[in-house]
């Protein structure tokens, strides 16, 4: 019996560190490529810093092969405020729930979403209000993992354009910023 209490124990525990292994975060591939899911980190201005003790924000974001799939759309810079914006803590806050940014003129620049410090969306708007473009992290091409579309409008706010981006038959993905 003991000998069948400590085989289960064993293989517990064995599965639960495989398990763990296949879900780390920030891994390099065998090419020495950054691959699967990564933790960004931000400052103020959520430009992407690599002291994570001078962080002010993290979220996380997905790469393929050394491909940054998930880019971060315009944010912050000179003048431009953040709403809601974190309290002074000395560890960074994940992205989680809408964070507006406001130009120097208080217009509406961007509105992102994260859930669990995963984009959802990310929407940017002309400095005369109206949407420009929305990015909509849920909605990934069939059969894949990732990828996302984007709904491109002109200054009347009326749609120009929808673009599915997903890796081509090859298996790659096109170029991105970021």
């Amino acid at each position: 019996m003991k000998s069948k209490i400590s085989l289960t124990v064993l293989f517990f525990t064995l599965a639960t560190f495989i398990y763990s292994q296949t879900k780390k975060i920030s891994q390099l591939n065998n090419n020495g490529k950054k691959d699967g899911k990564w933790a960004l980190y931000l400052d103020k201005d959520w430009k992407v810093i690599n002291d994570s003790s001078e962080a002010v924000y993290f979220r996380y974001t997905y790469y393929d092969n050394g491909t940054h799939i998930y880019p971060m759309g315009p944010s912050g810079g000179k003048g431009y405020a953040l709403k809601p914006q974190a309290t002074a803590s000395s560890n960074p806050v994940l992205l989680d729930g809408e964070y507006k940014w406001y130009d120097k003129k208080g217009r509406l620049s961007s509105v992102h979403v994260f859930k669990n410090g995963e984009y959802v969306s990310c929407k940017e708007y002309f400095p005369t209000g109206e949407l420009s473009q929305h990015f909509d992290y849920t909605k990934t091409c069939d059969g894949q993992e990732h990828g996302w579309t984007v709904y491109i409008y002109d200054k009347n706010g009326d749609l120009k354009n929808t673009v599915v981006t997903c890796k081509d038959k090859n298996g790659n993905w096109p170029k991105m910023r970021g």
